[in-house]
């Protein structure tokens, strides 16, 4: 389970493409609730701690499948 000041790994990836298009890290600020809240993008996130997978001691990657390029 992810805690506070871990790192995120965060990739994005356009639905029915393979391969990120933009990748980022973030800093989970607090967990709680089956959630945590990610800082270190232009706004603070919230993301479902069953989406996290491991990547290493307090290290995780967390996929995201988008719709479209911003």
């Amino acid at each position: 389970m992810p805690k506070a000041n871990d790192t995120v790994h965060l990739r994005f990836t356009l639905k029915g493409e393979s391969g990120p298009f933009w990748q980022t890290n973030a800093t989970v600020a607090s967990v709680g609730s089956g959630t945590a809240l990610l800082d270190g993008l232009d706004r603070q996130i919230v993301s479902r701690i069953a989406d996290f997978r491991r990547a290493g001691d307090g290290r995780w990657t967390l996929d995201f499948e988008v719709r479209s390029r911003p």
